[in-house]
């Protein structure tokens, strides 16, 4: 067998994989939104011009190697979701309406998203990553004043560290009160974080709490087909308004890179196992979750409350934020909710990891060499 020959053999058992999860795809979009489409023939093309494809004649949905080759699976997925809306056109409507209002009525009940409603040849201009969108932000000035703030919070001085950092933290909730109690306007967006893995760490779901309750984000724990490797990853969603995307993503890749330095620092003086590794770490999130929850306590003593029950701010302006909560309907119609139970931790390291947190000054200070570049917009724009 030549090596031309196993090539191919290779390429065609790749897309044998991705067929088969696009089947799955489409039984579970279907089931998602309660829409009953028939189980259509399913190809893989090589078109370069156009991403997907519906052909009524054949109940055929042909999907581009190309854009699966190109863009995450979350397109690919969004792209499908565009060609059975072709497919509930002519199956649910009885028409061959290309881009019209029956369209648009079959994308609303797919839940397809506004930029994936087009022509799919141009779906790939439009494809941009956060940063870029938080370019274009209407609060632009606000995002730069925050990560300026940042800047100055890597101050030696801690008092003025602190200062720096609070008053980032101030400008954020007032942005977000502000829009809720005016009923501004909003592009909201998903930010999907996938490390790769099969789970979701206990220091994770601790930085996603912190998140939720208190830079004014949801999070879902999902699952996302990886094309390349043909198998499934567990991944975290961030939804929210662009800005505060943005600045959740933001702080989630600092407090990851702060909580493995510190414990680099601490294993060193104190030669502790690799085995304390997990206490000493949601020690650390536990102590700066605390840290925050007095500074908004501070700023905001009147708002921490409602209806008798703690509730952080943040939590209260998302659950008050009903475009929000409408885009998340709209992205996971049929959601679930699942309790985890609390990881058993070595006290010792626990509370070193909760003092070192509650000294912790969120600022850009993060090196490349920690895995990030420190920036929360894109570098000389």
């Amino acid at each position: 067998m030549t090596a031309h020959t196993t090539g191919e053999t290779g390429s065609k058992s790749l897309q044998r994989a991705w067929i088969l999860q696009l089947y799955k795809e489409h039984e579970r979009i279907s089931w998602q939104y309660g829409v009953s489409l028939s189980v259509p023939i399913i190809e893989i093309s090589n078109s370069s011009s156009n991403w997907g494809s519906w052909h009524p004649a054949g109940k055929t949905i042909k999907i581009s190697a190309r854009l699966i080759e190109l863009h995450a699976w979350d397109v690919v997925i969004n792209i499908l979701k565009h060609e059975m809306a072709h497919q509930a056109v002519s199956e649910l409507f009885r028409n061959h309406d290309s881009h019209g209002s029956l369209f648009d009525q079959a994308c609303d009940l797919l839940g397809v998203p506004q930029e994936f409603r087009g022509a799919s040849g141009d779906l790939p201009r439009i494809i941009l990553d956060a940063e870029e969108r938080a370019t274009s932000s209407p609060h632009r000035n606000l995002l730069m004043k925050i990560e300026k703030l940042l800047a100055l919070a890597e101050s030696c001085n801690e008092h003025e560290a602190l200062l720096a950092m609070e008053k980032a933290n101030y400008l954020i909730a007032k942005y977000n009160i502000r829009r809720i109690e005016q009923s501004q306007e909003a592009r909201y967006e998903c930010l999907i974080l996938n490390h790769k893995t099969k789970r979701i760490e206990n220091y994770q779901r601790k930085i996603c709490s912190i998140l939720c309750n208190h830079f004014f984000v949801k999070i879902i724990l999902s699952d996302l087909f990886d094309a390349e490797q043909c198998c499934t990853h567990k991944t975290i969603e961030i939804l929210g308004t662009s800005e505060n995307v943005l600045i959740a993503n933001y702080v989630y890749s600092f407090l990851l890179a702060q909580m493995h330095s510190l414990w680099q620092q601490f294993q060193r003086t104190n030669h502790t196992t690799g085995r304390q590794k997990r206490s000493y770490c949601l020690g650390v999130l536990d102590g700066f979750a605390r840290k925050l929850a007095d500074q908004k306590q501070q700023d905001f003593p009147g708002k921490n409350h409602a209806s008798g029950a703690l509730m952080t701010l943040s939590v209260q302006v998302c659950s008050y934020d009903l475009g929000l909560n409408r885009f998340i309907q709209e992205r996971h119609p049929r959601l679930s909710q699942k309790k985890f139970s609390s990881a058993r931790v070595y006290l010792k390291e626990y509370e070193a990891g909760c003092s070192d947190g509650s000294n912790l000054t969120l600022n850009k200070g993060i090196t490349s060499s920690d895995g990030y570049q420190g920036r929360m917009l894109p570098h000389g724009r």
